[in-house]
Formats: C-alpha cells, sequence, structure tokens
C-alpha cells in the first residue's frame, strides 16, 4: 500500500532525502589541505553525520505516521544544528559571576580601565548581582608565519561536559572504592557549572547572539519552534489533536499537515548544518568539500521549497501580512470602537514588521485554507488550498 505522503508531498520528500544523504556523506568529501588533515575537521564532521542519524529518524517516524516521536526528534536535531553553529564557528563565550554588589562591580570597572585586570574580554554587563562576561575563544599555536586562528570554546566544552556523570549529591552511590568521593563531587559541580554556563538552552540563546548568529528577533523565532517540538519531548500535555486533528479516533493514521510540517523542519535544519559548516571551511585553517557547488544549490532550492515556513532567514508567506493586517486593524478598533479602518495593501507592510507567529502546526494549517475577514475587507487566497484546513 502507498504512503499517501509520498503523493501529497514527493517534492519535499525528494529535497529531504537528498539533504539527509549529503548530511552522512560530508565527511568522505572533505579535502584536505596539504596533506594535513586537522581533527576538528573530521569531527565536526561527525557531528554533522549525526544530524542525519536524528533527520533520517523523524523522516522514518513520518512515514509511519509516528508523528509525535518524529516531532521529538526533530527537537533533538533542531538543538543539535544550533549548538553546532557555536562549535563550528563561535569565536566567543560568555560567563556569569554572580554574587557581585556594587563595590565590587565599581573595583572590577577600576581595576580594567588601568590596566591591572580583565584586559583578556571583550565586553560585559551587569544586571542586578550578575555579570555577563564575554571572552574571545581559544586561539590557536602560532603557525610559521606567526599567525593564528580562534578555537571555538564550544568544541572544546563538549568533550568535556559528561551528561551521564550526575549531581555532586549522587557521587557517594558511585563510590568504587579507589577514587576520593571529594575530587568526584567537586569533577561534578564543574560538569554542572560547564552546562548551566554555556550548554543549556538559555545559555545557547546568549552564546549565538553574542557571535553574531542571531539578533533579539531571530531568536525569538527560535523559541517558537524550540516550544513546540518541546511539547513532544516532555509529557506535560496531551498533542494528540494536533498532530492528528480534531475527532480522530484512527490513531496512528495519515496526517497531511502532521508529514508536510516534519519535512519542513528536516529540510531547514539540514540546510542550516551544511552552510554551518562550509561557514567553518572557509575560516582558518580551511577543509574543501568536494563538489560543494551541486550542494550549495540543493540547499538554495530546499531553502526555497521551505519558505512558507518562515524559519528564521526566510521572509513572511503573503497569508502573514495578510494577517498582520487584520491584527492592525483588530486593535485599532479595540482601542477606539468607532474608528474608521483605513485599508492598505497588507505587501506594503515592511517585512521587519510583520509579527511572527505563536503555532507552527495551525499556522500550517491556516496556509491552506483560505479567508475573507468581513470586518476588515482583508482576504487570503491559499496557493495550496484543502477542503479538510477549515475543519483540522
Amino acid at each position: 500500500m502507498t504512503w499517501p505522503g509520498s503523493l501529497e508531498h514527493p517534492t519535499l520528500i525528494a529535497a529531504a532525502d537528498r539533504l539527509v544523504e549529503e548530511l552522512r556523506s560530508l565527511r568522505d568529501r572533505l579535502q584536505h589541505q596539504n596533506d594535513t588533515q586537522h581533527m576538528q575537521h573530521t569531527e565536526c564532521a561527525d557531528r554533522v553525520r549525526n544530524v542525519a542519524q536524528y533527520l533520517e529518524a523523524a523522516l522514518q517516524q513520518a512515514a509511519n505516521d509516528a508523528y509525535l516521536s518524529a516531532f521529538a526528534t526533530l527537537r533533538t536535531a533542531l538543538e543539535h544544528m544550533l549548538v553546532d553553529h557555536l562549535v563550528f564557528s563561535g569565536a566567543r563565550y560568555i560567563r556569569i559571576y554572580s554574587g557581585v554588589d556594587d563595590a565590587t562591580w565599581a573595583d572590577w570597572q577600576r581595576k580594567r580601565a588601568a590596566g591591572d585586570a580583565f584586559t583578556e574580554i571583550i565586553d560585559w554587563a551587569r544586571k542586578k548581582n550578575l555579570v555577563e562576561v564575554t571572552y574571545e575563544g581559544l586561539r590557536s599555536t602560532p603557525d610559521e608565519q606567526g599567525q593564528t586562528y580562534v578555537i571555538s570554546p564550544h568544541y572544546f566544552l563538549l568533550r568535556q561536559y559528561q551528561p551521564y556523570l550526575g549531581p555532586a549529591s549522587a557521587q557517594a552511590e558511585f563510590d568504587d572504592g579507589i577514587g576520593d568521593i571529594e575530587d568526584d563531587r567537586k569533577f561534578a559541580q564543574e560538569n554542572d557549572h560547564i552546562y548551566r554556563t554555556y550548554l543549556s538552552w538559555s545559555s545557547i540563546k546568549k552564546n549565538l547572539m553574542s557571535n553574531g548568529f542571531a539578533d533579539e528577533a531571530t531568536i525569538t523565532k527560535l523559541e517558537v519552534h524550540y516550544r513546540f517540538l518541546s511539547a513532544f519531548v516532555h509529557p506535560l500535555a496531551d498533542v494528540t489533536e494536533v498532530v492528528y486533528g480534531r475527532n480522530n479516533f484512527n490513531i496512528p493514521s495519515y496526517d497531511h499537515y502532521s508529514s508536510e510540517l516534519i519535512f519542513l523542519y528536516a529540510i531547514v535544519i539540514a540546510v542550516e548544518e551544511l552552510r554551518h559548516f562550509r561557514e567553518m571551511a572557509q575560516r582558518r585553517p580551511t577543509v574543501g568539500i568536494a563538489n560543494w557547488t551541486a550542494t550549495a544549490e540543493l540547499c538554495e532550492r530546499a531553502w526555497q521549497l521551505a519558505s512558507h515556513l518562515w524559519f528564521p532567514g526566510h521572509e513572511p508567506h503573503p497569508y502573514d501580512y495578510v494577517q498582520e493586517a487584520n491584527t492592525r486593524a483588530f486593535r485599532l478598533r479595540r482601542e477606539n470602537p468607532t474608528a474608521v479602518i483605513q485599508r492598505r495593501d497588507p505587501m506594503s507592510i515592511p517585512a521587519g514588521e510583520v509579527r511572527y507567529y505563536r503555532d507552527p502546526m495551525r499556522r500550517l494549517v491556516a496556509l491552506h485554507a483560505g479567508f475573507h475577514e468581513i470586518m476588515t475587507g482583508y482576504s487570503y487566497a491559499s496557493p495550496w488550498p484543502r477542503a479538510d484546513a477549515q475543519f483540522r
């Protein structure tokens, strides 16, 4: 029996499969310069391959109509891709110091201005008694010409962090009679500090901004997708209706919208991962990638194919312009019930002023359903109309 998704999403499926293969084969396509293989290139390519495994699993789950697990897998892939951007090209990292009172802060500023301390920092900011300090990453040993390059601190942090270690309070449970318990507790505390300072979701966001990989608007958009996908990781809410629609008692079953959203996520995550690796490959020490031109063309086609997701880096869809125009009219009428709504072409609204959406699934369904708002007069005609969208 043919899976309905293969008939309804053939182009998306083909693009996602091609991208996963690109991720999987990247390591074998590296062209090391001057017969010198830098370990970070190979290890970063291995991380690219890991993303391929997550995305391939999500696509297989989608083909089995197992959408809940597919979205949960995509949450891991999304976070993996964002962390990899820091691992591949991050040149800065943030440390947070707590308990910095006014006197201490004044003393730190004086010492920095005099060149007596904190000379290695790039920037810092204090909020209440917390100080966020931005440092440059580690520099390589100078080469024959005396030149160095920055190695991402996250590259080393991922090698240091041990997710299975457990908290300091649990170390006595694992006493082997050989090591020192106090040393184990201290190591566990340091391990926890690495996670909270550099690898937690809040820290990832801060470091993405610190390195110029994202601004606040981008982070706001990423938060929408992180929250949505996280709903399938944590069993704190019933998300069955989200993926199978209302009044669907035949579960699991095929759903056009859930399967489409999974393919869209797989595509944008894969494209971003490939582009981030390419960005690293062009920085010192450089490494070539065989047939990259074909890969870049595939990424561009796939990126445009998934553009209606409006992932960070995409432009708003015409639907979003109409929604923004409607929202402005509704707010005006709420503030002044007798106000006359001056209609304008929604597409004339600057893209940067179109507000982002809250729910990726609801929006995707709405993209397939046209509407005409009587109060404002604004209309949206879907390029992919589906009769079931209004009942989903």
